[in-house]
């Protein structure tokens, strides 16, 4: 484990590694989690704040699958919902042309022909304007034929949830997910001297509503004003999250430790918080995309003495990574900080330079965290 941190610390451009890492594996031999590099850079005014085990993470992408997914399958397990029930059954505000063809489950294999991301930001701040907005982009794809990862069918799905339930989605969290099994995770902001500083700024997201790359942007969205130009730290990096849904939302805006994932993992697997059969549902490859399962992605690697082992896996955007193997229980959890002490601040200019040149990849950081639980015992055969 030590040697998979001094990996993470190492990856991207000199001058332009990850601020921090920390990863944790539970297996059958046992738990560790390890940590190096800071979770605070030093300043010239300020001492630096080391990464330690019990650091939080903002999680970001993965509450797609720690939170969403996994109160999805709670609600299916409880009976209040099924996965193919149509979305527009919970959301009456999702009615743009084909909306009523989108099934609950294809708002989490990124299946329901959804834009990949809008800035909601920058046409509102209010966030049930974001949420309306967000049900009333036009669909590019007709529902279930094609695969392309999306913010917005997890962002959906999460407000299903608070729909089925009658709650916050962070309430939600709470009371189905971790208060039966301890958990500190929960929704954001959170106390900055728990956390990781997750960026230096809000320069990435500045950068792509500057340049409408890699997605095409509102008109107007350049009149947004409420970038953060300094440390990123116990908030939610994801800008709709943060400017828009106030920290709260399907796709974005977990944090917690290291610990926590493994446990939440843990309990996935053994059954505490779903029938094993369910989740062997949920695991199934995607028609349109067979390294996508519900709201997870797949990946059959070589495990101990080369036999296939499938994992269920997601990465978040700023360098966070859980994954799980259903058969033997293994998780592992962690990730680095890869936009600390690398992206800078906000740009200046009307063509800002990219803020990721040089910045380890997010593919990069899973394949370190990923190897580092393939050694660990794992179950005879991979998946179906």
């Amino acid at each position: 484990m030590a040697e998979r941190i001094d990996r993470l610390l190492a990856l991207g451009a000199d001058g332009r590694h990850p601020a921090g890492a920390v990863v944790g594996l539970r297996s059958a031999a046992g738990t560790e989690v390890r940590a190096g590099g800071w979770a605070a850079l030093p300043t010239a005014s300020t001492d630096g704040v080391p990464m330690t085990p019990t650091t939080w993470l903002d999680w970001a992408s993965v509450t797609k699958v720690a939170v969403t997914t996994v109160l999805v399958l709670r609600l299916v397990d409880r009976g209040d919902l099924a996965l193919a029930d149509p979305a527009t059954r919970y959301l009456p505000g999702f009615a743009v042309p084909g909306a009523d063809r989108v099934r609950v489950a294809d708002l989490l294999t990124h299946t329901a022909g959804l834009p990949p991301w809008w800035p909601l930001y920058a046409e509102t701040t209010d966030r049930d304007g974001a949420l309306a907005r967000a049900q009333a982009l036009p669909l590019q794809a007709a529902p279930g034929t094609a695969h392309r990862y999306s913010d917005l069918g997890p962002l959906l799905a999460g407000l299903v949830v608070e729909r089925v339930t009658g709650l916050g989605l962070a309430a939600a969290l709470h009371d189905l997910v971790t208060e039966p099994l301890g958990l500190a995770l929960r929704f954001g902001p959170v106390a900055p001297d728990l956390a990781a500083t997750t960026a230096d700024s809000d320069v990435v997201e500045q950068t792509m509503v500057a340049t409408g790359r890699p997605y095409p942007v509102p008109p107007d969205a350049g009149s947004f004003t409420g970038w953060r130009d300094g440390p990123v730290r116990g908030e939610v990096h994801d800008g709709n999250t943060a400017h828009a849904l106030g920290g709260v939302a399907g796709h974005a805006g977990a944090f917690g430790p290291v610990a926590d994932l493994l446990t939440l993992g843990t309990a996935l697997c053994d059954g505490a918080l779903v029938r094993p059969e369910l989740l062997d549902i949920a695991a199934r490859p995607t028609p349109a995309a067979p390294d996508q399962a519900l709201g997870f992605r797949r990946s059959v690697r070589s495990g101990p003495g080369g036999r296939p082992v499938t994992w269920l896996w997601h990465g978040g955007f700023p360098g966070a990574f859980w994954a799980v193997e259903p058969r033997s229980g293994t998780v592992v959890a962690g990730g680095a900080t890869r936009l600390h002490g690398t992206v800078g601040p906000l740009a200046t200019g009307a063509h800002p330079a990219d803020p990721l040149h040089g910045v380890a990849t997010g593919d990069e950081i899973a394949g370190v965290v990923l190897d580092a639980a393939t050694t660990a015992p794992t179950a005879e055969g991979a998946l179906p």
